[in-house]
């Protein structure tokens, strides 16, 4: 703080927090850098900046270390910038090892002086663990703003000792912490979708609290403000980040000055490029893999081409009669562009995922048991994180019973035979079905004890385990042979009665 003479506050900045957002990078770093870049030549001059990251900056395409030091090498650049992190779903992984790097980043962040907060995170002990705070508090200018963040209840690490819970299950808890915290401003970073970004900017409300910013993450699409409420989403992949500043002027405050900057065409800055030169030229990530032949459009939580495409890849590597896997291992399409190749970069940006291919046989009322989780939300809500993608001579026929807001199986047909009777019941209990399936489900993530619970066993080719983005790999490298140029691949159906 500054005192005058007359020992009366004087604010040295005019009382203006320069705020920069930005989410879901997925380790497209040099797309980050330039974004990071533009931050650091902006903001040369101003002493009150905050910089804001939304989550999911790992499981993407750049190396995972290059894509963390970027922020260092941001915080060194400019010291006196305040950096706020939360965390999304992605950051957590998929294995001990990945959860091992998420946490010691955030320890090596917290020495540089930048802040990782995440409120509904917990140790399976019931407490919260002691790399993460619930929230931070930034003293700036007489001022004191309130950060806090939350994570989608999505994520696989309850076996390493971590889990989360639902936003609603503590926002009580924080909403008494900016009571007590007394702050001039409240900014909340929700990795989550856009009516869960709303529900706790009115929950808030509702108890009096007024929340000055929200910056929500997990969409991969574009998603319009919610400027009355404030709540905004840059785009994901680095491809935007928001620029705004808070006023907070004695009785007057106000977040205006808002503009979305694209990344397009962005220089970055030689202190980025002593990291992403050297990997590009060893990794070769910007060189050609096959043309482009199919148009692989893909839908998150509902069947599409790109999604059966790889599934029927798996289908055919495993030998097996149907195939399916976790629609989160697809993170972009790769729509057909003509004359044009698809890179190393192109392809890391559709699928970075490393994971193992299993065989499991089935039982048809195993198989209903699969579908009933992997649809048991599907049409309530924004999104169904538990969706499959399938193998496309499969088809499912469903109920939305709008009373329990479920979806309810029906049908399952495999080529066209149906598997089930009038009441749901399997029409040949002894009959086992070899599957093909993703070992993260395999594994029991996103609720499929079924899978969990059954014999499983490694799809080998040369002595060595599948891996499902090799096999999306070789289908790409293939596909010319195969099909004619902006082909539509077949996607399985799902139907709602």
């Amino acid at each position: 703080m500054i005192y005058n003479n007359n020992q009366k506050y004087t604010p040295a900045f005019n009382g203006i927090t320069k705020i920069y957002a930005l989410t879901d990078s997925h380790q497209d770093t040099r797309k980050t850098c330039a974004l990071l870049s533009h931050v650091l030549k902006d903001a040369k001059s101003d002493k009150n900046v905050l910089f804001l990251n939304c989550g999911d900056m790992f499981k993407g395409i750049y190396p995972k270390q290059i894509e963390a030091d970027s922020y260092v090498t941001m915080k060194q650049a400019k010291p006196d910038m305040e950096m706020v992190f939360t965390l999304g779903n992605n950051d957590f992984g998929f294995n001990k090892e990945n959860l091992d790097f998420l946490i010691n980043t955030i320890k090596r962040f917290t020495t540089k002086g930048i802040h990782t907060v995440c409120a509904n995170i917990f140790e399976n002990s019931g407490q919260r663990p002691s790399w993460l705070k619930p929230y931070t508090i930034i003293e700036r200018d007489g001022d004191r703003t309130f950060v806090t963040g939350f994570c989608i209840n999505n994520i696989n690490t309850a076996k390493f000792g971590i889990s989360a819970k639902n936003q609603n299950e503590v926002i009580n808890e924080i909403n008494q912490a900016i009571i007590n915290e007394h702050p001039d401003n409240v900014v909340i970073l929700n990795h989550d979708f856009m009516p869960s970004s709303e529900d706790i900017v009115k929950t808030c409300k509702n108890n009096g609290i007024n929340v000055d910013l929200t910056i929500g993450g997990h969409e991969h699409d574009i998603v319009p403000a919610n400027k009355e409420l404030h709540i905004y989403y840059p785009q994901a992949f680095s491809e935007s980040m928001y620029k705004m500043a808070l006023h907070n002027e004695t009785d007057i405050k106000s977040l205006n000055e808002i503009e979305e900057i694209k990344r397009r065409n962005l220089p970055v800055s030689k202190i980025f490029e002593e990291s992403l030169q050297p990997y590009e030229e060893e990794s070769k990530i910007l060189d050609n893999i096959a043309p482009y032949t199919l148009n692989l459009t893909k839908q998150y939580s509902k069947p599409c081409p790109l999604g059966s495409f790889l599934a029927d890849e798996i289908k055919k590597t495993a030998n097996s009669e149907i195939a399916f896997f976790s629609t989160g291992f697809l993170m972009k399409p790769l729509p057909y562009m003509p004359d044009k190749f698809i890179t190393n970069y192109n392809f890391k940006k559709t699928i970075i995922a490393e994971t193992p291919i299993k065989s499991v046989e089935l039982s048809i009322s195993d198989l209903k048991s699969v579908f009933d989780n992997a649809l048991k939300s599907h049409g309530y809500g924004t999104s169904n994180a538990k969706f499959l993608q399938c193998s496309n001579n499969l088809k499912i026929e469903g109920k939305n019973n709008p009373i329990l807001k479920k979806f309810e199986v029906k049908q399952i047909y495999i080529n066209g035979e149906p598997l089930l009777d009038k009441n749901g019941q399997s029409l040949q209990p002894d009959r086992k079905i070899k599957c093909a399936i993703d070992a993260y489900i395999a594994d029991g993530g996103q609720g499929f004890t079924t899978l969990q619970e059954a014999e499983k066993t490694d799809v080998i080719n040369n002595n060595q385990p599948v891996k499902i983005n090799e096999v999306l790999l070789n289908a790409i490298k293939n596909a010319p042979q195969h099909y004619k140029q902006n082909s539509e691949y077949p996607s399985f159906q799902l139907i709602e009665l």
